[in-house]
């Protein structure tokens, strides 16, 4: 899978687009899980057609799923080197209170991890301790995250503060809420 992952990120780094992986992958980094599922990648809008273009020629681009907890302007599904890929752009959530729109840009990303010589973007946990929150059941991978933040500090503060001016339904702003205020700004770590 890494492997597959590293093709992908070489060739999406050559063509200069915004992206990053995000999920189960971002939780491995971080010693959460020890097999990712999949492969997941964020990538911005305006990089989309890009991104498209260059998966589909990596592999095969399968049809779309229809679903009633996503209102995502871009989702798509590719078998690559027989892993499935999902890409996002435009990523959305609806909940009860409305919808989520996660804002991905460059202060998304939280670190660059080299995997086999290519510069691979993961996004931060911070940003998928709000997802899975909205995402139906994900709570097993919301408390290992909620654990890891408050073992180990909060490293994008602003990320989450930034989420707190969206529409958000009571209980996942409270649990946001609650975990900032366990880190006041000075005993942040980055």
């Amino acid at each position: 899978m890494f492997r597959t992952l590293s093709n992908i990120g070489e060739n999406l780094n050559k063509e200069g687009i915004l992206w990053a992986v995000g999920a189960s992958i971002v939780l491995n980094h971080y010693g959460l899980v020890q097999h990712p599922n999949d492969i997941d990648l964020l990538v911005d809008v305006q990089d989309m057609e890009k991104a498209d273009r260059i998966l589909q020629e990596m592999g095969q681009k399968k049809g779309p799923e229809k679903t009633d907890v996503y209102a995502t302007q871009y989702f798509y599904e590719y078998m690559i080197k027989g892993f499935d890929v999902d890409v996002m752009a435009g990523f959305e959530i609806k909940h009860s209170n409305g919808s989520f729109q996660y804002k991905f840009d460059e202060n998304s990303i939280s670190t660059m991890k080299e995997i086999h010589g290519i510069s691979i973007p993961l996004t931060s946990l911070e940003d998928w301790y709000i997802l899975y929150q909205l995402i139906p059941h994900r709570e097993h991978k919301v408390q290992m995250i909620e654990n890891y933040l408050l073992s180990n500090g909060i490293g994008k503060r602003f990320l989450m503060e930034r989420t707190l001016a969206q529409e958000l339904p009571r209980e996942v702003r409270c649990r946001i809420e609650n975990l900032l205020a366990q880190y006041p700004k000075e005993k942040e770590w980055i």
